[in-house]
């Protein structure tokens, strides 16, 4: 499983199915404030799962420059790589568990913007959220979420051992509790971004405390390039055109490139042109299809946001058949 590129799709998993919905429980502990970086020794030593999942968890974070042709966007998989994780599986809204069935997402308070009927939230943080331009570019194809608390809640429907312990990679840009508390089987969780001039991603994860574990994961974004809906993916139909739209949360001009076999598209009239740069924050430019465009593109900015896209062909749209008169009259009654 490729989660460096998966990741590096700004999000694109979180629009699939979750997993199967189900109420949290009312146990949880009201929400608590805070706004302070997690720091990697506030996990329990004492937890053998902690010792196993965390033992090669240290800082690293990504370059802060933009593209630089090195393959740097496909290669940040916000610290994945620094968890020793069981097997996995899919559970849609880009999250990961052991098993799927064994948590439930949930939000007491869904106008804070959690996750509620069974649903992931989308921790998609943007901190120039209210400027995207939804009149120019359609909706995002993930609502964008300000730079504030946001709130949801978790359940654990397993029977494995308790306390439920979570943690935040690259937990330095990121203020997180899980909301979890002695034995209790739900948490109230608050995130919120500490980041206001940079870019990063990571991973929340959830374990149960003894070794093997019951685990979740689930991507959380810093201001991220954001996608627009039509763009995510961008279909571009043979020898014609599609708008690419992207809107840049820092403010930023944005670049994309091209990365395709040959000339299967490109950002001139010309499929072979590479790149282009968006001359303001809101990138809105046609992308030009050869005779078979397929492939992806990297969009960054100077700050080292960056997301990624693919480029599929667009299906023709069905010719309408036309209605052929009767030769003779229906009989009349």
């Amino acid at each position: 499983m490729t989660f460096g590129r998966s990741i590096a799709l700004g999000f694109a998993l979180l629009l699939a199915a979750g997993c199967s919905g189900g109420s949290p429980g009312s146990s949880a502990p009201p929400f608590p404030p805070r706004k302070q970086p997690q720091s990697s020794g506030l996990f329990p030593q004492d937890s053998p799962a902690a010792r196993v999942i965390l033992a090669k968890v240290a800082p690293s974070a990504r370059a802060p420059q933009g593209w630089s042709g090195d393959g740097d966007n496909d290669t940040d998989d916000g610290d994945w790589g620094t968890l020793t994780l069981p097997k996995l599986v899919a559970c849609g809204d880009g999250t990961f568990a052991t098993d799927c069935s064994l948590w439930r997402w949930g939000s007491p308070n869904p106008t804070r913007g959690g996750g509620s009927n069974g649903i992931a939230p989308a921790l998609n943080f943007c901190r120039d959220a209210g400027q995207y331009p939804s009149a120019d570019l359609g909706p995002a194809a993930i609502p964008p979420f300000p730079g504030a608390n946001y709130a949801f809640t978790l359940t654990y429907l397993g029977t494995k051992a308790t306390p439920i312990v979570a943690f935040a990679t690259r937990w330095w840009n990121l203020s997180f509790d899980s909301g979890f508390s002695g034995g209790g089987k739900t948490g109230n969780a608050i995130v919120s971004p500490l980041l206001t001039d940079g870019a990063s991603r990571g991973w929340l994860v959830y374990f149960t405390w003894s070794w093997p574990a019951d685990v979740l994961v689930a991507p959380y974004a810093i201001n991220e390039i954001q996608l627009a809906a039509s763009s995510s993916p961008l279909a571009v139909p043979p020898g014609g055109s599609a708008p690419l739209g992207a809107f840049d949360c820092l403010g930023r001009p944005i670049t994309a490139h091209r990365f395709a076999g040959g000339t299967t598209f490109g950002f001139g009239t010309n499929p072979g042109t590479p790149t282009v740069t968006s001359t303001g924050p809101e990138m809105n430019a046609p992308v030009y299809g050869g005779a078979n465009p397929n492939g992806s593109i990297s969009l960054s900015d100077d700050k080292g946001a960056r997301t990624v896209t693919t480029v599929v062909p667009a299906t023709p749209a069905p010719s309408a058949t036309p209605t052929t008169a009767p030769s003779t009259p229906p009989a009349g009654r």
